[in-house]
């Protein structure tokens, strides 16, 4: 009796252990597929840029960027083991737009960071909305200084602002004034008249105020408009050795081919990525860009050493050069990856807050990315980066951009005023 007892006892045991292993083993395989299944769960990531409208081509360069950017951080391993997806928004570079998609992100997609590759007027309405949903928004691309004076605590401004700007393009005249002093020069101003135009080309004025250098024009024009002969003629009168020009491609073009049909040859220092864009010689005569001597002061330029790698992916996979405004994004999209990186160590949930936290402690040194900048570091007060610097590139034969300021990352020489 005992003894069958004890046998009893012992197979109740028997199958109480194995039960235990099989409930073990079932709970430790579903526990690694969940990890697993949480490893390869993609990252996505909104990102708005006006792939229509009248400033396609800055959103159009700024989706072949993403996809280089995301083809790269991926074959890297992605971000905490999980690819990186970015979806494309188009906002059209209007604000009401831009605005709209942001709370539809926020509130729908319950995105907790969003990026913007967008022109000033669409990223100021985005940043408004991400203000009050407190979403963290990562600006690629605006410039307006206008939106940091708002003193935002949700937006990151990646770009430089219309103040860097303004101080790098009086720096460079200062540099290729040669012996004649700047103030005994000629200067005229010219700009399209939307916020990022304005307020560089007001900045830039009112920086040449302070420090004796006289305008002797100052144009505006809106940049919806083609026919800028009278324009030009009207900058053409007040007979400037150097016009400084703001404006998008669409724009410049229309400007040069004017400035040609009214054999107006005065030297050109751009501001911006229309005067820099790399598709301005098929855009052009090659001649009309020569004999203006363009130098552009710029965000970005592919021949600087830090963007080789960039470049060549580029190239490889859109048989072009990389514009300003794909460099950009480029560069805003790797500050992104570093940013969920930070955030993702910290908890493995993405939230807005931890985004927000990730972004303010960032220190990024300027030579591990691919513009000119000293850093990547945003201010508390404003979101501006305060490591933000832009280069001057000068256009050679009117087919190729050489960068020539700072000197730090200069491939050649300023070109000098007569």
């Amino acid at each position: 009796m005992n003894t069958d007892t004890n046998a009893k006892q012992n197979q109740g045991k028997t199958m109480r252990l194995r039960h235990c292993l099989y409930a073990g083993l079932a709970l430790a395989a579903s526990t690694l597929l969940v990890h697993e299944t949480q490893a390869q769960e993609a990252i996505r990531v909104p990102m708005m840029t006006p792939l229509t409208g009248s400033i396609a081509v800055l959103g159009q360069d700024s989706k072949k960027a993403a996809e280089v950017a995301q083809e790269t951080i991926n074959a890297a391993g992605g971000i905490g083991g999980r690819p990186l997806q970015l979806e494309i928004v188009d906002t059209q570079g209007r604000p009401e737009i831009a605005r709209r998609e942001m709370e539809r992100l926020t509130r729908e997609g319950r995105a907790p960071v969003v990026l913007a590759c967008d022109i000033s007027a669409g990223t100021s309405g985005a940043a408004q909305y991400a203000e009050s949903a407190q979403v963290p928004l990562l600006n690629g691309s605006a410039v307006s200084a206008d939106i940091l004076a708002r003193g935002y605590k949700w937006y990151f401004s990646h770009q430089m602002s219309s103040d860097d700007e303004a101080a790098t393009a009086f720096a460079y005249m200062k540099t290729a004034t040669g012996t004649k002093p700047l103030a005994d020069r000629r200067i005229a101003l010219l700009y399209e008249d939307s916020p990022r135009g304005a307020g560089t080309g007001e900045r830039l004025r009112k920086l040449m105020d302070a420090n004796g250098v006289k305008v002797v024009s100052e144009t505006t024009y809106n940049r919806a408009d083609r026919n800028l002969l009278p324009v030009m003629r009207k900058v053409q009168d007040s007979t400037p050795e150097l016009v400084v020009w703001i404006g998008y491609t669409e724009d410049v073009v229309a400007g040069m081919k004017a400035a040609r049909q009214l054999d107006f040859k005065p030297y050109v220092l751009g501001i911006g990525g229309g005067m820099g864009d790399p598709r301005l010689p098929e855009l052009v005569d090659p001649a009309i860009i020569e004999q203006l001597h363009v130098a552009n002061v710029d965000y970005f330029n592919p021949d600087i050493k830090r963007a080789a790698a960039f470049r060549e992916a580029y190239l490889k996979k859109f048989g072009a050069e990389p514009s300003s405004y794909a460099g950009t994004c480029y560069a805003a999209i790797f500050t992104l990856k570093a940013a969920l990186e930070s955030a993702l160590k910290a908890s493995p949930d993405l939230t807005t807050t931890s985004m927000r936290d990730a972004f303010r402690k960032l220190d990024i040194p300027g030579d591990q990315t691919v513009t000119s900048f000293r850093s990547i570091r945003f201010d508390p007060a404003n979101g501006r980066n305060l490591g933000a610097e832009d280069l001057v590139a000068a256009w050679v034969d009117g087919k190729r951009k050489v960068t020539v300021f700072p000197p730090s990352i200069a491939v050649g020489k300023p070109v000098m005023l007569p």
